[in-house]
């Protein structure tokens, strides 16, 4: 989640002016309730579902998921202890699991949720394919994984692997994506490009069979 170096920013430092971002009211914002109406769908019906938010950053998307599904256990992960920090502050949270760790060793039990998010940090994380396993190890039979991102396709992926240079292991390709989400043993349901025409973000829709 939090890139190995600081070419492109230290997560920590950021953490006490994160929410004061223009992208989060102009990009994040929008992405979150497209999740959020997403998770909703997935967990439909259950009386307590635990959904997970990887990346969770400040704790904005936990926010409003806690105000969509009241009912819901809600757990934070992120790697950046100081970004951890700020969304504990968050009286809104106070209800909330916020904890400190990597993609690739999520503190959770085995087949202990049944919803694990992720947006905008894939292309942060150390070891992509590890992370994938072991949200695959966390999630229950049946538990769905919704992975936001932006991904390198068509006219604009020479771009999107340029940029992402520093950033953990980079965006990656449908192709790329989905070989590691198979050989997590989880199944791919959709790729959805979200956004406007030849946008690179994309949700990614997996379930544990």
């Amino acid at each position: 989640m939090r890139h190995p170096s600081d070419a492109h920013g230290d997560f920590d430092h950021w953490a006490p002016t994160y929410d004061q971002s223009l992208l989060q009211r102009l990009f994040f914002d929008r992405v979150h309730a497209r999740v959020v109406r997403a998770v909703s769908s997935l967990v439909r019906g259950a009386a307590a579902p635990h959904v997970v938010d990887v990346g969770c950053g400040t704790g904005r998307l936990l926010v409003r998921l806690s105000e969509a599904l009241p009912a819901a256990l809600l757990t934070g992960v992120d790697a950046s202890a100081a970004m951890i920090a700020v969304a504990s502050a968050k009286p809104e949270l106070s209800g909330v699991s916020l904890l400190v760790g990597s993609a690739s060793s999520l503190p959770l039990g085995d087949a202990s949720c049944d919803v694990v998010v992720s947006t905008i940090s894939f292309h942060h994380w150390d070891d992509q394919a590890a992370g994938l396993r072991d949200v695959a190890r966390v999630l229950r039979p049946g538990g769905s994984v919704l992975l936001v991102d932006g991904f390198a396709t068509g006219p604009l992926a020479p771009l999107m692997r340029r940029l992402s240079r520093g950033h953990g292991l980079g965006v990656r390709d449908e192709g790329e994506l989905m070989r590691m989400v198979h050989a997590a043993s989880l199944q791919a349901a959709s790729l959805v490009r979200i956004g406007p025409p030849a946008s690179p973000l994309g949700i990614l829709t997996a379930t544990r069979a």
